[in-house]
């Protein structure tokens, strides 16, 4: 199979993640950096090896590399649309963090334009692309807990506050929805789809949160509505330690994933625990894997563009459930003031 090489813009905390976990992908491979910071870009590149002449310091100047054929974009929240599309326009597949964009009509903009281009996107959720995901969606599947009535989910931390963090920044898409609350919701709308293999949409949306002094939402809570009268409670924070759990209750029992979020984020091994509860009974599913969490988003987007693909597929975010899950965000964030 071929092996996708691959160029990564912004070298932050979440971009070491994903070259530790490409340096574990069987099918693909770092070979460039782009970074406005020549210092940074320099670290970066000596960390990873990169050679000299793949050390951009213009991000356009990466995308027309022609030895280069994905793009990884890893900066700040407000560029990820802008720098995804120039990547797009430029031939590239492309995985960018979430969220893919601050609204759901750029995350559509995306989509709609790597269609057009015939090359990859992906909205780059690393915890989908984990076995534990597909092992829960199997047990919710073989109906041992029976109909799906009730999902809690939430991912909360505590940062200390600091005007100039990116976090509580306005103007650099700060905020606990837009962070980390696609992660709830994301989870919310795959378990509620599992029984038709596809990403629900809810249909009422009510929240409420708390901003702080910097004008960003630091937590946040939402019910959704779905069909058939499943319910899901969703939760995020930057301000507030949660309890960082998915609990899917069906008519007949429930489960637990007791890490969903970040299973060995930094590093290996990323093991995860499923426990399920059925007639008062309760066993343990422990899933042990040695490799770096981000080994698996990195291994599923570079066969998926190796074999032609234009996007991941269920459970894992299809580019159409991304702009799914920003419009969900979308409205959660209205629903603050």
């Amino acid at each position: 199979m071929t092996t996708i090489r691959w160029g990564l813009v912004g070298p932050g905390n979440i971009a070491r993640n994903f070259a530790d976990g490409m340096a574990e992908a069987a099918s693909g491979v770092l070979i460039a950096v782009a970074s406005r910071s020549a210092a940074s870009g320099r670290a970066f590149a000596d960390r990873y090896g990169l050679d000299e002449a793949k050390r951009y310091t213009d991000y356009l100047d990466l995308c027309r590399d022609p030895d280069v054929d994905a793009i990884h974009i890893a900066t700040p929240h407000p560029f990820h649309a802008e720098q995804a599309l120039m990547a797009i326009h430029a031939g590239k597949h492309v995985s960018v963090e979430k969220p893919a964009g601050i609204t759901a009509a750029e995350v559509r903009t995306l989509v709609e334009a790597a269609a057009r281009n015939r090359v990859f996107f992906m909205e780059a959720y690393m915890y989908l692309c984990h076995p534990q995901i597909a092992r829960a969606v199997e047990i919710l599947r073989s109906g041992e807990i029976g109909t799906l009535r009730h999902v809690r989910a939430m991912f909360g931390f505590e940062a200390p506050f600091s005007p100039g963090s990116r976090l509580f920044s306005q103007e650099l898409g700060g905020g606990a929805i837009l962070d980390v609350g696609g992660y709830p919701v994301s989870a919310a709308r795959l378990f509620a789809g599992a029984a038709q293999g596809r990403y629900a949409e809810p249909e009422t949306i009510s929240g409420t949160g708390v901003i702080g002094r910097s004008g960003v939402v630091e937590v946040a809570h939402a019910v959704l509505g779905f069909a058939d009268g499943m319910t899901a409670e969703i939760a995020c924070a930057i301000s507030q330690t949660m309890e960082n759990t998915v609990h899917v209750e069906g008519d007949r029992g429930s489960l637990l994933l007791a890490t969903p979020w970040t299973p060995g984020r930094d590093g290996g091994p990323s093991d995860a625990r499923i426990q399920v509860t059925t007639a008062g009974q309760r066993r343990v599913e422990d899933l042990r894997h040695p490799e770096h969490l981000f080994a698996f988003e990195a291994e599923a987007a570079s066969r998926a563009i190796a074999k032609g693909r234009r996007g991941l597929s269920w459970p894992q975010m299809d580019p159409a459930s991304s702009i799914g899950n920003n419009t969900v965000l979308e409205h959660w964030r209205a629903r603050i003031r």
